[in-house]
């Protein structure tokens, strides 16, 4: 009896010295783990707010006592730790009560209520204190996800008839909230849609604010020509001003006399124009090739097509010239619409370069503003024929302009007075782009392409 006692005081010691041995290793583990650093801590599982709720408690100190295993009662997964809200106030003392309830409020933090990470809940209250006194940051996924919830404002065209009713920005009293942050849709370093969308093969013309590339577009393998601004429009006056070429082109739409426009975007602060690619423009040709009256009155009576669906519109193009004047197997097109405006001079009137104005413009004389693009048009024809640039100044400069234009030899008297006629000082005797494109000059063309 005395023996079976003593053994089993003996057992219930040892379980007792093993019991006293893990907790005290427990106790030194807990120690070391609480000096561990914060990279050390991100990595546990308790600060994700995720306890384990598979493996019982004490399961090593169960399975390291030496008895009847039989009689022991299954464990209990530990309880449902209950968690910490911290709500972020805003400077108007309104409380967050979503994480969602707007897009450029920081969301809501949730931590474990534990002894453990204390210091790492004090450490969060700091971090959202000191937010709070920085308003002014947002962050750019905020800003990139509130553009494209709210889209950019619809501008109106003006070169559209009856586009009153296209004034409407229904997202206008949100947007003037965050108006400090819209210029990232027209900045930024993101993903570039030129470079993702198209190839550049190379660059095929220049001018004082734009250049020319000739590129392939992936997705349909085809060739277009892009046009984009030399520097960036910071100015919200200069997007608008070079919109106006977009927007006169859209208005326009389809003629087989104008290049074609196809889309446009702004990128990095520069304006992007997708448009047909033609083979040449006629100031390429100009020093090399002396046009002969038939092809100087081809490209007239084209050109002037395209004038009178222009002017038919409303709209003036008031930048008429042969680097303007392009050429698609083997139909000129009109180009450029950078100078345009409409003829009722509701808009505001930049004239193109000075060698193809008449003397009403230089005078500030806005009256007849289609007839301006037949003198123009008529300058044009007669470079091609002298095939040299036009005098800038000087008194071939004022004999243009006063249609004192010398005898052109190997060219017809009936040509020679018709481009007089264009080039007359008085503006209202030149003849419109209607009348001129009815002119029976062009008849033998006509007759010429039908027999051919």
């Amino acid at each position: 009896m005395k023996g079976t006692l003593a053994r089993h005081l003996t057992v219930q010691l040892g379980q007792v010295s093993r019991s006293q041995n893990l907790l005290e290793s427990e106790s030194t583990s807990d120690n070391i783990d609480a000096d561990v650093d914060d990279k050390d801590f991100i990595l546990s599982q308790d600060f994700f707010c995720t306890p384990d709720y598979i493996t019982p408690d004490g399961q090593n100190i169960l399975n390291g006592l030496d008895c009847n295993k039989d009689n022991i009662p299954c464990p209990k997964s530990p309880e449902k730790l209950k968690t910490l809200r911290i709500k972020r106030k805003r400077q108007d003392d309104t409380l967050l009560d979503s994480p969602n309830s707007t897009l450029f409020d920081q969301p809501i933090l949730e931590l474990e209520k534990d002894t453990f990470a204390t210091d790492e809940v004090k450490a969060e209250k700091a971090i959202v204190t000191g937010s709070q006194k920085n308003q002014s940051y947002v962050s750019q996924s905020a800003v990139a996800l509130r553009c494209r919830v709210i889209p950019p404002p619809c501008l109106k065209n003006p070169y559209l008839k009856n586009a009153s009713e296209t004034d409407i920005d229904p997202f206008g009293n949100r947007r003037s909230k965050y108006s400090g942050f819209f210029p990232a849709l027209i900045g930024g370093d993101g993903l570039s849609r030129y470079h993702t969308d198209f190839h550049e093969i190379e660059q095929i013309g220049d001018g004082n604010f734009s250049r020319v590339f000739k590129v392939l577009k992936r997705i349909d393998g085809c060739m277009y020509a892009v046009k984009h601004s030399t520097r960036p429009l910071h100015q919200d006056t200069e997007r608008r001003k070079a919109l106006m070429e977009v927007q006169a082109l859209a208005a326009l739409g389809s003629h087989e006399n104008i290049v074609g426009y196809c889309t446009s975007w702004f990128e990095n602060e520069k304006l992007y124009i997708q448009m047909e690619l033609c083979d040449h423009s006629l100031s390429i040709k100009r020093s090399s090739h002396l046009f002969t009256e038939g092809e100087v009155l081809e490209a007239m009576h084209q050109i002037a097509k395209a004038l009178q669906f222009t002017h038919e519109k409303g709209i003036a193009h008031l930048d008429v010239k042969p680097d303007n004047i392009y050429v698609k197997d083997g139909v000129y097109k009109l180009g450029d619409f950078g100078c345009a405006t409409l003829l009722d001079r509701s808009l505001p009137i930049d004239e193109g370069d000075a060698r193809y104005m008449p003397q009403e413009i230089l005078n500030d004389n806005y009256d007849h503003l289609d007839k301006v693009d037949m003198f123009s048009l008529g300058a044009a024809i007669y470079e091609l024929i002298r095939g040299s640039h036009l005098p800038e100044s000087g008194y071939q400069s004022l004999n243009l302009r006063e249609g004192k234009l010398p005898l052109l030899p190997g060219y017809s008297l009936q040509f020679q007075n018709l481009l007089k006629a264009m080039l007359d000082p008085d503006p209202v005797r030149r003849p419109s782009a209607k009348e001129l494109v009815e002119n029976p000059i062009f008849d033998r063309l006509q007759r010429n392409a039908k027999t051919k």
